[in-house]
């Protein structure tokens, strides 16, 4: 079988000796000769401090996996020199070069380097350009060099972003068979019906007191927690950064996580701040979706820009009744709402020192290029081939452990004889709808027309 026929981006360096991840690695041998690529992971996977060991279980990344990531990392980034290490308000990536590339190193048997595995340093998706009389489409943002910090990300020198990454982008690519079903890109993890109305025969009467036996009672009555993902690849890189930014916001929200940033108190504090506000026995509800008008895009549809910032926290009540089922309520948490928009207002910061959410962003951009593509059916248009980026029998992305499950957390404010625990949260990604009422903006044409393909024989360029 030729190299072309089984090509794989291979992203896992694994440095620990467990006879679970030994396997695997014989396994890919066997099935993937090609393998390209030293990007190493956290046992079996790790985004932005957020570790899933062996077992699928979700957790904080440790000190001892994460030196171990970060001295492997930085010696596959041996090198990183010229041009591409400068910084770049605007650096422009070719697709059909980028393919082209990929289909050069597969038949080489020759693994892709550093630049094409972090997309030149890319660190969002500012601008999509089509340009028929090239059959290409490009991609341009903000760019930088970019190092490893000290917990193994990949960031700019300068910004400290995370770098957007391609095997993120070749997942987000090969979402338009979903996209065009109108299925949604989503993430979220719930409890359970059964676990629920353990919870509330275990409350029932109201009449205990917090304390840390009482916690851990709850997390045993809830049990673990089901993760949903929708529209990706489940096996991906991409839904792992879904599934940790998730519990991260969850675990901020909740109080189960130190604030990184100022300003943004977890809306357990917030409860305690305000004597007269009443949980009721509140379950709320938190997932991170798109901001407002998060695309616009010039009169021919051919150029497209993506708005920064791009996210917003939203958020929505239940309340849990006696019987343990969830009802939804038509009126608003006030508080729930104050800590939704504090961190819809601190998400920058929060991208910066939380490198998930940064990674996050990055996964939404790339899945509003995914839909452009696919609403406008741009490749068609431009007669512009991806064979490699869009055909998985000839290029394989490796396969991450995802959970299914995450066991489940208690942080409970009592006041009166009413309780209030976070029982789910997500990302919604509603891509389809989103593109298909853009804004349209003269200015994108400009931008389009002083960035074509021509100007650079190169697959990127300033």
């Amino acid at each position: 079988m030729s190299p072309l026929m089984r090509f794989a981006l291979v992203l896992a360096f694994l440095l620990s000796g467990r006879t679970f991840l030994h396997a695997q690695a014989i396994n890919f041998a066997e099935e993937r000769p090609f393998v390209i690529g030293v990007v190493p992971v956290v046992g079996n996977g790790a985004v932005g401090g957020v570790a899933v060991d062996a077992d699928g279980t979700i957790k904080r990344a440790e000190q001892r996996d994460e030196t171990s990531l970060l001295d492997a990392r930085r010696s596959a980034l041996d090198g990183l020199t010229g041009d591409i290490a400068k910084p770049a308000k605007l650096r422009k990536v070719s697709l059909r070069r980028l393919d082209a590339l990929l289909a050069s190193h597969a038949s080489q048997n020759k693994p892709l380097p550093p630049e094409v595995l972090y997309l030149a340093g890319l660190q969002r998706i500012e601008y999509v350009f089509a340009y028929p009389e090239a059959n290409d489409l490009v991609l341009a943002g903000p760019a930088e060099g970019w190092l490893i910090d000290d917990a193994g990300n990949a960031v700019g020198e300068s910004s400290g972003a995370p770098v957007l990454q391609l095997e993120d982008l070749i997942a987000a690519l090969r979402t338009s068979e979903k996209l065009l079903a109108g299925e949604m890109i989503s993430c979220s993890i719930d409890p359970t019906p059964a676990g629920v109305q353990q919870f509330a025969r275990l409350m029932r009467g109201g009449r205990a007191s917090p304390s840390a036996r009482l916690l851990r009672q709850i997390e045993q009555a809830m049990g673990p927690q089901t993760i949903t993902l929708t529209g990706v690849s489940p096996e991906s890189h991409f839904a792992q950064v879904l599934v940790a930014a998730d519990w991260q916001m969850k675990r901020l929200g909740m109080g189960l996580a130190e604030s990184p940033v100022d300003g943004l108190p977890s809306y357990m504090e917030l409860l305690q701040h305000h004597p007269g506000a009443e949980p009721d026995n509140a379950m709320p509800r938190w997932w991170m979706a798109y901001g407002e008008q998060p695309v616009e895009c010039d009169k021919d549809r051919l150029g497209w820009r993506l708005s920064p910032p791009g996210i917003r926290v939203c958020t929505a009540a239940g309340r849990l009744q006696a019987d343990g089922r969830i009802a939804p309520t038509t009126e608003s948490d006030p508080l729930a709402k104050e800590w939704a928009d504090a961190m819809t207002a601190k998400y920058d910061r929060l991208a910066i020192v939380e490198p998930v959410f940064g990674q996050l962003r990055g996964c939404m951009d790339l899945a509003l290029v995914a839909a452009i593509l696919t609403a406008n059916d741009l490749t068609t248009h431009l007669n512009l081939e991806l064979p490699m980026l869009l055909d998985d029998s000839r290029l394989q992305l490796a396969a991450y452990r995802v959970p299914k499950t995450v066991a489940s957390q208690a942080n409970a404010v009592k006041k009166k004889r009413a309780w209030v625990i976070s029982v789910s949260g997500g990302v919604d990604l509603d891509v389809a709808s989103i593109v298909n009422r853009p804004s349209v903006q003269a200015q994108v044409q400009t931008a389009r027309m002083h960035s074509p393909p021509g100007q650079s024989k190169s697959w990127w360029w300033d």
